[in-house]
């Protein structure tokens, strides 16, 4: 159930985007598990048959080694030259003869060795002949060999040939290991009596050079019937890897366990000696040619999803784009942002869909235009008529000034303050608009000052601090001028001396317009019957609160009055700094 609202809540993006992995990767993964099982086993048997074919060489090129040495050892046993010189009495042989016959021995030698499978034949004569010696090339003293248990071997073995390394004993003095053939020499007129001894050496640098490895941590090695290695190809893999005892497993790798882990094995006789020829093959390096054509193939078919993705992803914001487009325009259409969508007209439904919300959008945009037509008319309406109460309100007090001056046939000074109230309206007239600049509003306070200083002489003053960039602000015209009227009416006339100072200040904070028109009056608390009639005096006041409110569109009263008993008034205005451009 819940899975199902699931489904119905998803954006279209996110069905599409489902729907396309659905075909595009879900095959890819299903082909490619399905492929890797049968690579696997093609890469096992071919990585096997590698393995056997190394291993089949390796066993070919050493048993017919071995062979050429059993082949050269039969040819010094039946040569007559090395029986003659060996079966000669040291005693009642001539030192002449002695040196002739071994003189032959060491010519037919030379020969043999410059074939290039092996890398020398050393002998081991009656300590008596004066050519023997412990460090001579040729011929060494049977005595040496005392306590070789090869040569032990070789008794019990009754001639039978041993493989053996040589060249490790302080007496031999070649300096180098070899894979060495050991068999007896006969006495051909009595051949169960021995002559003497001969090794036939191989290099063991040579021996190693066939061993090679077909993979990484195979460890490739030759070992005696007796469990003495004679060679390997890792002396550091032998540590951990050689077999506890030498193996006969056939023509194939047998899966064996070791201390270091599982393996693969496999041991053949090299020839019909008593060598053998072992293989060992980690499990891991075993199945490292599995893991990297994983490897392999999961990067292939890795890329081969991306590129998928990277087509899927363009594809579905192109076919859902237009669609968020709509909802998102729709979403601020409810936050009374009106746009109409700009894309080029199609005919499918998406477009059809786009061009009746155009359409919608363009007619909800007329609708607005025409209500706000009407509603700027009814606002213009109500400050007119609000102006119409201030401006006969003044008038009515400059006229009773001049009918008061007229009584007291002061004729100069009410032809003085006619002038003054036309250079007033003027300014209040402003070629018929409803509002002035600041400084235009500051300029009606100073003419209306002027005006009343033919009732207070010079017992009020008029100060102004305009802050910078302020004189440009546009406000309701006729705002300052009922204020300064206030603070003589209500302030410095109640006082007991008919005297004082007004200012007007001005300054800009955070985009907005501060006006302070102070006063030192009288002063009141803010329930005494003196606030109330301060902030309801004449058409003052409250009139201008309700033009600030209207003119500046704020629901906010922007009209503020502090005043202190006995310490004077002030009245602070709060609205926007619109200016006349």
């Amino acid at each position: 159930m819940r899975l199902n609202v699931l489904l119905k809540n998803m954006s279209i993006r996110t069905k599409l985007l489902g729907l396309f992995v659905l075909i595009g990767l879900v095959p890819l993964i299903f082909t490619f598990l399905i492929s890797q099982n049968e690579i696997r086993t093609y890469a096992l048997n071919g990585q096997r048959f590698a393995d056997n074919q190394a291993y089949e060489q390796t066993l070919n090129t050493l048993s017919n080694l071995v062979a050429h040495i059993e082949e050269i050892s039969l040819m010094i046993i039946v040569n007559g030259q090395i029986n003659d010189a060996l079966s000669a009495s040291p005693m009642t042989t001539p030192v002449s003869k002695q040196i002739a016959l071994f003189q032959a021995v060491t010519s037919y030698t030379q020969i043999l060795e410059s074939d290039s499978q092996f890398d020398h034949i050393l002998y081991y004569v009656n300590d008596q002949f004066l050519i023997s010696g412990d460090n001579a090339v040729y011929f060494r003293p049977l005595k040496q060999l005392e306590e070789e248990k090869w040569l032990k071997e070789l008794g019990r073995r009754n001639g039978k040939p041993v493989w053996l390394l040589s060249g490790t004993t302080s007496a031999d003095s070649m300096g180098e290991s070899y894979l060495s053939l050991g068999r007896l020499l006969w006495n051909p007129k009595n051949y169960s009596q021995s002559t003497g001894a001969f090794t036939v050496n191989i290099n063991l640098d040579r021996i190693k050079e066939m061993l090679r490895s077909s993979v990484k941590e195979q460890l490739v090695y030759i070992v005696t019937d007796k469990g003495t290695v004679a060679a390997s190809n890792n002396n550091q893999l032998l540590k951990t890897m050689k077999l506890p005892q030498p193996l006969e497993s056939g023509s194939s790798f047998s899966e064996v366990n070791l201390p270091a882990g599982p393996a693969l094995a496999r041991g053949n006789r090299i020839g019909g000696s008593d060598l053998y020829l072992v293989s060992v093959i980690s499990a891991k390096s075993a199945n490292q040619i599995i893991h990297n054509i994983w490897l392999r193939m999961g990067t292939v078919y890795s890329v081969v999803g991306i590129l998928i993705l990277l087509i899927i992803f363009p594809v579905t914001k192109s076919l859902t784009h237009r669609i968020f487009l709509l909802m998102n325009k729709m979403s601020q259409v409810r936050q009374g942002r009106l746009k109409i969508i700009d894309l080029e007209p199609r005919s499918d439904e998406l477009g059809h869909l786009i061009s009746s919300y155009n359409y919608m959008i363009e007619s909800v945009q007329e609708l607005l235009k025409e209500q706000f037509r009407l509603g700027q008319e009814k606002k213009g309406a109500e400050l007119r008529a609000l102006q119409s109460q201030i401006n006969p309100h003044f008038l009515y007090n400059t006229l009773d000034t001049m009918s008061w001056l007229a009584h007291k046939q002061e004729g100069h000074k009410v032809q003085e303050i006619i002038y003054a109230l036309s250079n007033y309206y003027k300014l209040v007239l402003n070629k018929g608009g409803d509002a002035v600049t600041l400084e235009s509003e500051v300029q009606i306070c100073k003419i209306y000052m002027e005006l009343q200083k033919y009732r207070y002489k010079d017992r009020i003053q008029l100060e102004i601090d305009l802050g910078a960039d302020t004189g440009g602000c546009i406000l309701p015209k006729i705002t300052l001028q009922p204020l300064v009227e206030n603070s003589i009416m209500h302030g410095i006339n109640e006082k007991a001396i008919a005297e004082g100072v007004i200012r007007i200040k001005t300054a800009l904070c955070e985009n907005r317009l501060l006006i302070w028109i102070e006063d030192d009056g009288v002063g009141f608390t803010e329930k005494s019957e003196k606030h109330a009639k301060y902030n309801g005096s004449g058409y003052g006041l409250k009139n201008i609160e309700n033009r600030l409110m209207l003119f500046f569109n704020e629901s906010l009263n922007p009209v503020q009055i502090i005043s202190e008993k006995d310490h004077g008034s002030c009245i602070v205005i709060n609205v926007p700094a619109i200016y006349e451009s």
